[in-house]
């Protein structure tokens, strides 16, 4: 368009306008003003295409039966529906961003650098695009990683980015993830619609993960209640044939608590009450038969948190093991996982962390 403005103001000179010059000029000026609006309706049509895609990719998203799914293919459909070069998807926890899974147009990038960066804390320093991308809720484009306070060492000396877009994951108000995404290899850099394309991707994706893991912890209680019923029924079963007599003050999970481990304490609501919600998606597993190292996975955690979750777990319920606070869960009416007023970012629903073995995968288009 500015050459057709050039054009414009040098037919303004022309004294005659029938001149030959100038009608060569206004057939310039005229083919030009065309081929303008022929590229913009190209760009308005190639974007609406590129929004459209991420729609079809959220949708494949939504098909997925498991959270571990979920995360192993949204940087694929990101990258192969959003137009985009290479993505990664990491986890916000304790005032850190860790780079979790990615998905490269390159395959090799995984093995060559992201694969040492798999959670690896990442400090929220002030300034920083995913600093003000975590208090603002909302995303943010960088057009020279020279030139912002990015971390160097993942950004520039890794990941050798010239320019990139961060959107954050949202659940409810609460931040706990982030989306990064840009066009290496290719030398293009990023620009306002790819952080709107970005941002619409992680705004959807959030909704879906919360509707999965709300299943996977609905899936999750019914198997418990499912297996307290079937205990429950197997020590009635066991009475009857003993011909015992129930007293009229008995209750079910009593009669479960007492078959199963004599003389466990029954805490109180306000005991479970007293559990932080960490702590509860904890006990609610160790109810469930989890071990340590199940439970670290499911949550992921460490198992040394574990560990020290269900210390605290044990105190606040006034019993001396695990068998006990089992037991302590069969007597009372109160589910474990009330005493968490909200959730994190993954549910005690059995959602696990990607295996190395299983983010390799994740670079090939699902099935």
């Amino acid at each position: 368009m500015a050459l057709a403005e050039a054009c414009v103001d040098r037919l303004r000179g022309y004294g005659d306008p029938d001149a030959a010059g100038a009608c060569r000029l206004c057939e310039l000026v005229v083919d030009l003003y065309e081929l303008g609006v022929e590229l913009c309706d190209h760009e308005v049509e190639s974007r609406a295409r590129r929004l459209a895609d991420c729609a079809a990719g959220l949708r494949r998203l939504r098909d997925l039966s498991s959270s571990t799914d979920l995360f192993a293919h949204a940087c694929q459909e990101l990258v192969g529906r959003g137009g985009f070069g290479r993505a990664v998807l990491s986890r916000v926890e304790n005032d850190t961003w860790r780079p979790w899974t990615a998905h490269f147009s390159d395959g090799y990038e995984f093995e060559s650098w992201f694969a040492g960066w798999v959670d690896q804390p990442i400090p929220f320093a002030a300034q920083a695009p995913e600093t003000l991308t975590l208090t603002g809720h909302g995303p943010a484009l960088v057009q020279d990683t020279e030139r912002a306070a990015v971390h160097r060492p993942i950004i520039i000396e890794s990941g050798r980015s010239t320019s990139y877009v961060v959107a954050p994951v949202l659940r409810g108000n609460e931040v706990v993830g982030l989306l990064h995404a840009d066009h290496f290899p290719s030398p293009r850099r990023v620009d306002d619609f790819d952080r709107e394309v970005l941002w619409s991707f992680a705004a959807s994706f959030g909704h879906v993960f919360e509707r999965l893991a709300l299943m996977e912890r609905l899936r999750a209680h019914r198997d418990l209640v499912r297996g307290i019923l079937s205990v429950t029924a197997h020590s009635m079963d066991e009475i009857c044939d003993a011909g015992i007599d129930i007293l009229p003050e008995a209750s079910v999970g009593a009669m479960a608590r007492h078959a199963l481990f004599p003389g466990a304490a029954v805490p109180g609501p306000r005991a479970l009450e007293e559990l932080t919600v960490r702590e509860a998606e904890v006990f609610e597993l160790m109810v469930a038969g989890a071990k340590n190292s199940a439970i670290a996975e499911t949550l992921i955690i460490t198992e040394e948190t574990v560990k020290s979750h269900v210390k605290h777990i044990l105190r606040k319920l006034g019993v001396a093991n695990r068998s006990q606070a089992i037991a302590a869960c069969l007597g009372t009416s109160q589910p474990p996982a009330a005493a968490g007023k909200g959730y994190a970012w993954t549910s005690a629903a059995g959602l696990a962390r990607p295996r190395p073995s299983e983010r390799r995968d994740a670079r090939q288009p699902p099935g």
